[in-house]
């Protein structure tokens, strides 16, 4: 599973809603935007066979609540098939297609994060950064595996009056506190020392970034390259440096970004420990040969594979998006323009809470970090389930 988290201020906190059955509503084909894809049916596929394959490991009758209905692991998956029935077949034009899914399909909307179905989009992509096995005086700074010494609590067990499902913590003298903050980790090395470093990394910057996106890759400098995946996180709340950096007058709200806080950081190296500081949350990390992996543990489609709160909608299911993307020319956003695709919940996030958060995956590269860093619009979700 990867924690994505949100580096910048988002729009407005989601409203509250802790049940599935209320963060999806039924609407009729008539309440529907034209439904579009601005991208290659084969990606979408690709990402569709992955969710296949997630259901596949579930029991057929185990169930999904999708608004107020009750879906098995069957009919997400006829769902998913039916879905390539159309998309794949060649005999139907494109206008065709759009029209049988239209048809075929029932569509649930996201209430959104003030109840009117407005929905707000942000990106992450996976970075790549140069580390190493062992230290030296450049590569310094370390990555950590997961320590042995969390303690999960499974809140459910005592009831459901808690506002959170789990906590996480260790045991000081017979009692569970609070597991080590980031300034803790990183600026007191707590976790130094006890063999807990699979990787040692050049710039500290980066790994907070790595954070943030929860998974990307590592160049070893030896011609090998490899994915570090998400394994886990300290339980602390994340508190967003983009928010305080507007708060301290180090950035406009207008100007606020990805880019636009590694710029102040990478300007202002005497306070990038505090800066970073300020977002307790830590996350930690495993190496792997493969690709980036989502919470239901398959890989994840640039474009295609989202991330939401997993408390409220299904996993794996098909859906759609209607947003805005960037026209990128020579590396630069000149303009941004709607569009809306079909795309697979696939993944969750630490700062994606509530009904009114979507992140959506871009990959790897320059304009995938470029956009993931600067996607902050609003738009709408629909989960699609076939009709019987």
């Amino acid at each position: 599973m990867l924690s994505f988290v949100c580096l910048v201020a988002c729009a407005r906190p989601s409203m509250t809603v802790t049940k599935p059955e209320d963060a999806l509503e039924r609407v009729s084909k008539w309440r529907l935007k034209t439904v579009n894809d601005d991208l290659n049916f084969k990606d979408i596929a690709a990402s569709v066979r992955q969710s296949l394959a997630y259901y596949e490991k579930i029991p057929s009758v185990s169930a999904f609540t999708v608004g107020r209905d009750q879906v098995t692991v069957l009919d997400m998956t006829e769902t998913l098939q039916n879905f390539l029935l159309i998309v794949e077949n060649t005999s139907l034009t494109f206008d065709e297609k759009m029209k049988r899914i239209e048809n075929e399909f029932l569509f649930y909307r996201a209430v959104g994060s003030d109840g009117s179905g407005k929905v707000l989009f942000t990106g992450y992509y996976e970075p790549l950064l140069s580390c190493r096995i062992s230290p030296n005086d450049v590569f310094r700074y370390p990555l950590y595996r997961k320590p042995d010494d969390i303690i999960e609590i499974d809140l459910t067990q005592f009831g459901d009056s808690f506002p959170k499902n789990r906590i996480f913590g260790r045991l000081d003298h017979n009692k569970i506190i609070p597991y080590y903050s980031r300034e803790e980790i990183d600026q007191k090395k707590l976790l130094a020392g006890q063999g807990l470093e699979i990787l040692w990394c050049s710039d500290p910057v980066e790994i907070y970034m790595l954070h943030v996106q929860g998974s990307g890759k590592v160049d070893l400098g030896d011609g090998n390259i490899l994915s570090v995946l998400y394994s886990g996180s300290n339980g602390q709340p994340y508190r967003s440096i983009g928010k305080y950096l507007i708060a301290t007058g180090a950035i406009t709200r207008e100007s606020v970004s990805m880019q636009s806080i590694e710029a102040y950081l990478r300007s202002n190296p005497d306070k990038i420990s505090s800066v970073l500081s300020q977002n307790p949350s830590y996350v930690f990390f495993r190496l792997d040969s493969g690709p980036s992996l989502g919470n239901i543990g398959v890989a994840l489609t640039p474009g295609r594979s989202i991330a939401t709160d997993s408390k409220l909608f299904p996993k794996g299911a098909l859906g759609f998006i209607s947003a805005q993307k960037p026209i990128i020319v020579n590396g630069v956003i000149k303009t941004w323009i709607p569009f809306s695709r079909f795309v697979v919940n696939q993944d969750t996030g630490g700062a994606i809470k509530g009904p009114g958060r979507v992140d959506l995956f871009f990959g790897q590269g320059a304009d995938a970090e470029l956009t993931a860093g600067n996607l902050q619009n609003e738009g709408a979700l629909y989960f699609l389930v076939r009709k019987k």
